[in-house]
C-alpha cells in the first residue's frame, strides 16, 4: 500500500441470491494508489463483490464507504441501509467501472461515449471535457478514431474506449470486471498494456481478473475468493507464487494445467 487513506471500505458484506449466499462476511479496504487484483474460480463471488462496490447490486448487510462518504451501513436489524439519492449520486462520482462486455453506446461516436457523462452528469466545462477526452484517447492509442462508432472498432479498441470513458469522470478508483475475458489473446495484450500504464501512474484500481501473470506483475495485493469468502490475501507475488492456503494452491495449480 502507498497510503493509509482508504478510498473504498467494505466491512461485513453479505449478499444472497434466492437464499443462496454469494458473499459471506467480506471485508476489503483499498488505499489510494493501490492496485488490488481479485482472483478465484467462477461462482466464487468476485463479480458480485465488484457489482456491490459499484452500486449495481445492493448488500444484504454490511458497510460500504468511499473515503468519508458512507453509502450503506447496518440498521438496528442488521440489514444494510443505503443513504438517499444525493449520497448515492456523490458516490458514483468517486469510481469508474469497466465491464467485460464494453457497454458502449452503439449509436454514439467514440468522442461522445467518452464525453457524455462528464457533460451531462458532472456538468463540467465543455472545452475542458473535450480536451481531457482527446488526451485520454491519445493515451489509449485511439487518436484519429474520435468520430468512429463502436461497430467500426475491434474489441480491444472498444475496451480502450471504455477505459477512457471511465477515466473521463476523473474517478478516485477504477473497477474492472474481467476486462479481457471477451478478447482474443492478441487484443488482450493491448488492453493489459493500458492497465499496466495506469498502474505505473498509481491509479487506484480493483481488478477482477483471470490473468495470473498480469496480477502478479501489476497488482500490489491479490485477493483470492472462493465460496463467497476471502480465502487468502496478501502481496501479489506471495499469494500467486507462494500461497499459504491449500485451496489457493489447488486453484492456481488447476489453471496452470
Amino acid at each position: 500500500m502507498t497510503s493509509t487513506t482508504a478510498l473504498m471500505r467494505l466491512e461485513g458484506a453479505r449478499k444472497s441470491f434466492g437464499g443462496t449466499p454469494v458473499l459471506r462476511d467480506i471485508s476489503l479496504q483499498v488505499s489510494k494508489g493501490e492496485v488490488v487484483a481479485i482472483i478465484g474460480p467462477s461462482g466464487g463471488g468476485k463479480s458480485t463483490l465488484l457489482r456491490c462496490c459499484a452500486l449495481l447490486e445492493t448488500l444484504d448487510a454490511g458497510t460500504l464507504a468511499f473515503g468519508d462518504l458512507v453509502v450503506a451501513r447496518n440498521d438496528a436489524a442488521g440489514r444494510a441501509a443505503y443513504q438517499g439519492r444525493e449520497t448515492l449520486a456523490q458516490a458514483r462520482q468517486r469510481f469508474g467501472l469497466v465491464f467485460q462486455g464494453f457497454n458502449l453506446f452503439p449509436h454514439y461516436t467514440v468522442m461522445r461515449n467518452v464525453t457524455d457523462a462528464p457533460l451531462a452528469v458532472q456538468r463540467r466545462d465543455r472545452d475542458e471535457v473535450f480536451a481531457h477526452a482527446r488526451e485520454l484517447l491519445a493515451k489509449m492509442g485511439l487518436e484519429g478514431r474520435e468520430d468512429a462508432v463502436p461497430s467500426e472498432l475491434s474489441g480491444g479498441q472498444q475496451q480502450r474506449v471504455a477505459i477512457a470513458r471511465a477515466l473521463a469522470l476523473r474517478p478516485d478508483v477504477l473497477f474492472f470486471d474481467e476486462p479481457t475475458s471477451a478478447l482474443d489473446p492478441e487484443l488482450t495484450q493491448g488492453v493489459l498494456k493500458v492497465i499496466r500504464g495506469l498502474a505505473d501512474e498509481r491509479m487506484t484500481m480493483v481488478i477482477v481478473t483471470h490473468e495470473m501473470s498480469f496480477a502478479r506483475d501489476v497488482a500490489d495485493r491479490v485477493v483470492f475468493m472462493d465460496g463467497g469468502l476471502i480465502v487468502e490475501e496478501g502481496p501479489a507475488a506471495e499469494v500467486i507464487d507462494r500461497p499459504r492456503e491449500q485451496r489457493t494452491r489447488d486453484f492456481l495449480r488447476g489453471i496452470g494445467d
